[in-house]
């Protein structure tokens, strides 16, 4: 009887459960099937590290860059960064600027975590572009981790070349009315 219990427990889990329901099993990974994993949404967009502009010696300093992303599925359809840098100059300079379109991203992997790229295109008194390796460490696309990936750069930041830089951060979901 014990034994009989315990198995239309377990059957009556399973057919409750979604991913048992839609006659398969769920990783959190796509968007209906395929291998590829798709963020969507907004994401507070954080890095830091450091930027040598025009290759001088000392003139390094660090960068920093805060803001949001809207991502749709491989595009990066939207979004403002908040850049500051301090490369040794009386004052450090900040500014805000729109990303660009032609922001792109992928990341791959039929189960977490997930690698991929993105490549953000500086707008306003920005330009160029940064490439940024992804990792995606849970299957619900809350937050990835981000690590610039550029060899050899030349983007403008606040109007200021950069010839270098070295960034690390993260991105992170915003979801509304969810307290995380």
């Amino acid at each position: 009887m014990r034994k009989s219990l315990i198995a239309g427990l377990a059957l009556a889990l399973a057919a409750a459960s979604p991913a048992f329901a839609k006659g398969g099993h769920h990783h959190g990974w796509g968007g209906g099937g395929g291998d590829q994993f798709q963020l969507e949404g907004t994401y507070v967009f954080e890095a830091s590290g450091f930027a040598n502009d025009n290759g001088n010696s000392g003139n390094e300093g660090e960068v920093a860059a805060l803001g949001y992303l809207t991502l749709d599925g491989g595009n990066i359809t939207g979004g403002t960064l908040t850049l500051t840098t301090d490369d040794n100059e009386p004052q450090p300079f900040t500014c805000t600027e729109g990303v660009g379109t032609g922001g792109k991203y992928s990341v791959t992997g039929s189960s977490a975590p997930g690698t991929g790229t993105l490549t953000l295109v500086l707008g306003n008194s920005s330009s160029g572009t940064l490439n940024f390796q992804l990792i995606v460490p849970g299957p619900d696309g809350k937050v990835a981790q981000v690590l610039e990936s550029d060899t050899t750069l030349s983007v403008s930041i606040c109007g200021q070349s950069i010839n270098s830089m070295v960034l690390k951060g993260h991105l992170r979901r915003v979801d509304e009315g969810h307290d995380d």
